[in-house]
């Protein structure tokens, strides 16, 4: 079953997200500008499941979910008879979103080796944090263009807001 308001709640705390990784990038934060990237799309991505009435436990790999339980399965797609557009905004978010998910832990933990740990901040520089946010950007433009296609009035707030954080 779709849950409009859980969808709007994940989004509105995507946002959050967004807004916490723009401030860590600019104050030169990046592992924690990319964790909070990493927790936006993760979120956004959730929105869509709970959109869709696709929800399972919790999961740090929402993409898997969107592209083995919606994108994939050809009887999923024929119930939600989707627009070709639809499915191209849906694929674009699993695609970044996986590149993103990718980075798992190590923006919080770094990545631990047989003699050492190499710290968060050795992996992630500007360059990485902003390649990541634009990544999660690109996830949350193409979950606005998605979501604003069905003109739900509930998620009007909350879409208007997500078009002033892409303009920034």
């Amino acid at each position: 079953m779709k849950s409009i308001q859980k969808t709007k709640d994940w989004l509105e705390m995507a946002l959050d997200d967004m807004d916490d990784a723009v401030s860590d990038l600019g104050e030169g934060r990046y592992p924690s500008s990319v964790f909070h990237a990493q927790q936006c799309t993760e979120k956004i991505l959730k929105s869509v499941l709970y959109f869709f009435g696709v929800v399972q436990g919790k999961t740090h790999f929402p993409s898997d979910i969107l592209v083995g339980d919606v994108l994939n399965n050809p009887e999923t797609l024929r119930e939600l008879t989707l627009s070709k557009d639809a499915i191209g905004f849906l694929l674009s978010m699993a695609d970044n979103a996986a590149y993103i998910e990718k980075q798992r832990s190590m923006p919080r933990y770094g990545w631990e080796t047989r003699d050492r740990i190499i710290k968060p901040s050795e992996i992630y520089d500007e360059e990485k944090a902003e390649e990541i946010i634009g990544r999660s950007r690109t996830v949350m433009s193409a979950a606005h263009d998605f979501f604003a296609a069905f003109g739900i009035v509930d998620l009007e707030a909350v879409l208007e807001r997500m078009g002033r954080c892409l303009k920034r």
